[in-house]
């Protein structure tokens, strides 16, 4: 019983520690999301699908024409990483992916406050974790539980009738 208890405490501190990490980066980048995991092909070749981009927040009026950067186009929307390729006279963004043949048509008019920042790192592969994390197991998450503590009952069981066999 007592390692299924450190096992537990092991994975809430983990959460804790990845928590901590991600509001630590957000105060030190100035950004309210620091690492971003790109989640198509749109950029390629400049990163691919898995590549984990670390932002840091930068004022809408140091925004150039070629920076790369992050905006969810409404909000609790997934966040989008293309290429700024003109700043519109209101002082609205326009950007288009580097492996999209044209813009989409959200793209002609980017709020700056909509802009999460702008890509400063590239970590390959790294956010195939968060991919796989929100497209596999929290979509299958009840039913992983289900398997967890169904294991973890078997293995109890089997314990005790072993023991009581046994003795």
């Amino acid at each position: 019983m007592r390692e299924w208890l450190l096992d537990l405490a092991y994975i809430i501190f983990g959460i804790f520690l990845a928590l901590a990490v991600n509001q630590a980066l957000a105060l030190a980048l100035s950004t309210d999301m620091p690492v971003v995991a790109v989640e198509s092909n749109s950029m390629v070749p400049t990163f691919y699908k898995g590549d984990l981009l670390v932002l840091v927040g930068t004022p809408p009026e140091e925004l150039k024409p070629g920076d790369i950067i992050v905006f969810s186009p409404d909000p609790g929307s997934t966040p989008i990483v293309h290429r700024v390729i003109y700043i519109n006279p209101d002082g609205t963004f326009q950007t288009k992916g580097d492996a999209n043949p044209h813009q989409l048509p959200f793209e002609k008019s980017i709020r700056p406050e909509s802009i999460h920042g702008k890509v400063i790192a590239i970590i390959p592969f790294l956010g195939w974790v968060k991919i796989l994390f929100t497209e596999l197991v929290l979509p299958n998450l009840f039913w992983i539980a289900l398997i967890i503590i169904l294991g973890y009952s078997l293995n109890w069981g089997w314990r005790r009738w072993k023991h009581a066999v046994l003795s």
